[in-house]
């Protein structure tokens, strides 16, 4: 970033205040209905600070982030190129198996290089941490066989970070939503590939039935035993869940469907709690709008509070039985004062930021982003998030442009309100 360690956000945009909320009463068990919380009575659960992190080395979205002995790391990715012309050297188009680390508790460093994925260039791995090595799975590229199976562990040992190969998924995945308790790595769902389109009912050929709403385990101290099919999802199939644990109980928030028909995206607001010691499954409530797709992982504060930043609002979203219905609520959006690239001057993305409580099972919000994304990749230190973007309609800050797939890194210092 022409040899910056960030820019001020306090000048960058202005940051919307969110929603509105009401008084409510509290729940303590799962809801009766799954119907959604009234859009004006969500309540404002967490105030958030925003400042800029170190930035990326380059643009990409659909990165693999964990954050590693006090290290956030950085695996593969995809960059469109389209803003290059505009800042040469930061949007190079193509797909990435390179690998960063920024070390926390080493801000001033920057990010430095670490040895790159042992596989093909690819976005939208899916996998998380455990016991201080990063699992990541799968992906896709435009190039044969567009959608992998294979997997990786990344681990640093007396300073040294190492790749070793893991048994593979059962079938080739992107975008599953994934989570880790004690030594088990679970993944739900995903995408499958073809060049052409995206399936989420199936793979591409037909023959893995409910790829969208399979449950799989791999346990990294029983490597040898592979993959294990646990009971499925009882919702819509998805890819781009929210997934995280709590109490060791692991929740799957909204996700991005496909419809199998047209191929078009459509957004899942059914949501799920599911107990590994029953092989169980509970619906939550809905999403409180139909603004879904985001981060797996590290995205728990407080230990009860699951971030859910600038989900996506397409037209359509779908129901448990595969139904198509229209959209509904009013997502966020930062309001544009700069010229955009030619190439993304018409896209759009949204700022809300939205929670769930695991203790009162209930929707609320945090201080919307200063800037709109989508499929925002999230890693919780404390009470510190760092998000990096998914997508972005492009944005200035002190008279920087940052483009569709930008090497921006938001750091937001959250702060719980007394909502209750």
């Amino acid at each position: 970033m022409n040899g910056r360690s960030g820019i001020g956000l306090a000048s960058l945009l202005v940051v919307l205040a969110g929603l509105s909320h009401g008084q409510m009463t509290h729940a303590t068990a799962p809801p009766a209905s799954p119907a959604p919380q009234s859009q004006d009575m969500v309540p404002r659960m967490l105030e958030v600070t925003w400042s800029a992190g170190p930035p990326m080395p380059q643009g990409m979205q659909d990165n693999q982030v964990a954050l590693i002995h006090n290290w956030i790391v950085s695996a593969g990715g995809f960059c469109g190129g389209y803003d290059d012309d505009w800042k040469p050297g930061k949007y190079p188009r193509g797909f990435l198996n390179r690998v960063w680390g920024l070390n926390l508790a080493e801000l001033g460093e920057g990010w430095q290089a670490l040895p790159p994925l042992p596989g093909a260039a690819r976005q939208a791995m899916q996998g998380t941490r455990v016991n201080g090595a990063l699992y990541c799975w799968g992906g896709f590229s435009y190039t044969e066989p567009y959608t992998y199976t294979d997997g990786f562990r990344l681990s640093r040992i007396d300073g040294q970070w190492k790749w070793d190969n893991v048994p593979p998924l059962p079938s080739p995945a992107a975008w599953g939503g994934g989570c880790d308790s004690g030594s088990r790595v679970y993944l739900l769902g995903g995408a499958d590939y073809d060049s052409e389109r995206f399936y989420t009912h199936a793979n591409r050929s037909g023959d893995v039935k409910g790829l969208g709403n399979r449950l799989i385990m791999f346990d990294t101290e029983k490597p040898e035993a592979g993959w294990q099919s646990l009971e499925p999802c009882p919702g819509a199939p998805r890819c781009l869940a929210s997934t995280a644990v709590v109490d060791g109980m692991l929740y799957f928030i909204g996700g991005v469907a496909v419809a199998p028909e047209s191929g078009a995206f459509c957004n899942v607001v059914d949501s799920w709690r599911y107990d590994p010691a029953k092989d169980s499954w509970e619906r939550l409530r809905d999403m409180p709008i139909s603004g879904s797709g985001g981060s797996s992982g590290v995205i728990v504060y407080k230990g009860r509070y699951i971030l859910l930043p600038c989900g996506y609002q397409y037209d359509t979203l779908m129901r448990l039985d595969g139904s198509i219905e229209p959209k509904y609520g009013t997502p966020s959006a930062v309001e544009r004062t700069w010229k955009n690239h030619p190439r993304v001057a018409n896209a759009h993305y949204f700022n809300h930021f939205y929670v769930y409580d695991t203790r009162t099972n209930l929707y609320g919000t945090a201080t919307a982003l200063p800037c709109d994304d989508v499929a925002t990749i999230t890693v919780v230190e404390g009470g510190t998030a760092y998000m990096f973007p998914g997508e972005t309609a492009g944005f200035v800050g002190e008279g920087e442009y940052f483009g569709h797939h930008p090497e921006f890194v938001l750091k937001g210092d959250l702060k719980e309100r007394d909502w209750e």
